[in-house]
């Protein structure tokens, strides 16, 4: 989930920001020689992620994983909410700490990195999730691989809850989650410094009114990973997946116009 960023967090690694150079003057047929160096918020250096971005972007979602979906139902919101704000705060500075397929996709169709550092983002979080769900089947005493529902960290919406209902929860809970990521870690404001904190309580908050209802995923990947390692039925996993990445894009567009970009 989230993401500091990029990701839910300064969107972009520490070592990724740059100056960007802008001339003084303008030539009617050129630029003029470049006198001074000012800062216009982040800009991405290389479209291609490092092994430290990956390497952070893998491990923050493992522990993540492992973390929110151990704890018990009781303190979900806490368990999430803190462990995204620690995740943040640990690897914001390595990766931006997306932590969430949603929110780098959000930030691709913002323009804030390229596409294939998007597509190897993404997969590094599927894999810490897959592996964030492994180590429960070793921790925690009688969970097992093929578990099936009700496994740690399994979608399990409510009883008569359609998929629509599912997709409509989770697209505008990741919509909302995005908003929350572009508003404090990526927009140049004074909010930066407390991004982690403003994410993680908005992830407690919507857990606290949707958790009993859709299951409040809002990650793709926390619903990808389980799902291979547990075994769960991957259709109802895709509407969760689908309403998700709809929310990342709609946040992306909702950005856009707020932040008039």
């Amino acid at each position: 989930m989230a993401f500091y960023c990029c990701q839910h967090v300064a969107c972009v690694p520490a070592h990724n920001r740059v100056l960007r150079t802008v001339p003084r003057t303008c030539l009617s047929h050129g630029m003029a020689g470049v006198r001074v160096h000012q800062r216009t918020g982040v800009v991405m250096k290389s479209s291609d992620a490092t092994t430290a971005e990956l390497t952070a972007e893998f491990t923050g979602t493992t522990f993540l994983q492992l973390f929110a979906s151990a704890a018990p139902a009781a303190l979900a919101p806490q368990a999430n909410g803190l462990a995204v704000m620690a995740m943040i705060f640990a690897f914001g500075g390595a990766s931006g700490a997306h932590l969430n397929p949603a929110v780098s996709l959000m930030l691709l169709l913002r323009g804030k990195m390229g596409s294939g550092k998007a597509i190897a983002y993404m997969a590094a979080q599927v894999a810490g999730c897959v592996l964030g769900a492994l180590l429960c089947t070793v921790l925690i005493p009688g969970v097992r691989v093929g578990q099936g529902m009700g496994a740690p960290g399994t979608c399990s919406p409510a009883a008569g809850l359609s998929s629509m209902e599912v997709f409509a929860w989770e697209a505008l809970l990741t919509a909302a989650l995005g908003l929350v990521v572009y508003g404090c870690a990526v927009v140049n404001n004074a909010f930066k410094a407390a991004a982690p904190i403003g994410i993680a309580a908005f992830v407690m908050c919507a857990i606290m009114a949707a958790g009993s209802y859709s299951g409040c995923v809002i990650n793709p990947a926390r619903a990808i990973g389980p799902a291979i390692v547990f075994g769960t039925s991957l259709s109802s996993v895709a509407v969760y997946v689908a309403g998700q990445m709809a929310g990342g894009a709609a946040a992306a567009a909702l950005a856009g116009l707020i932040h008039n970009e």
